[in-house]
């Protein structure tokens, strides 16, 4: 218990989680960033009417060796 409160009053503990959280929030932000611009792609193309003439590749797990 003791080393914990050291810990948490330690300038470079604080420092580091401080470091932690915002690197944290950055990640998150740029999920959700990420996940707000494709559903707006998507629903261009829905929109735009060419979704069928498009080619989607499922990745390397799915191709036929």
């Amino acid at each position: 218990m003791l080393s914990k409160w050291i810990k948490r009053l330690s300038p470079l503990h604080r420092d580091q989680e401080r470091k932690l959280t915002q690197a944290g929030l950055r990640v998150a932000l740029s999920i959700r960033r990420y996940k707000n611009v494709s559903q707006d792609i998507q629903e261009e193309i829905r929109n735009n009417g060419f979704a069928e003439f498009l080619i989607y590749d499922r990745g390397a797990e799915d191709e036929q060796h």
